[in-house]
């Protein structure tokens, strides 16, 4: 059970942080630009899947450590 949900929580993390980059590039660009609605554009087509991933890497963050694993020392609990 702890395999998956560390694969949840490393897709997720990574998704979560990639999307965050695009959302602040993308405003980024939107400034550069003086465009309002490219700014705007950016978070609003991004949020969602942003919040979404965030959320699930949260999820599976907090299941882990109710599953026993490994100790410090690398022996199994």
């Amino acid at each position: 059970m702890k395999k998956p949900l560390e694969l949840i929580f490393w897709i997720a993390l990574v998704a979560f942080l990639a999307l965050g980059t695009l959302i602040v590039l993308g405003q980024l660009l939107g400034v550069v630009l003086l465009s309002p609605g490219v700014v705007e554009g950016a978070a609003s087509a991004l949020n969602w899947s942003a919040f979404s991933s965030a959320t699930a890497c949260a999820l599976a963050a907090f299941a882990l450590q109710y599953i026993p694993g490994t100790d410090e020392k690398g022996a199994d609990q």
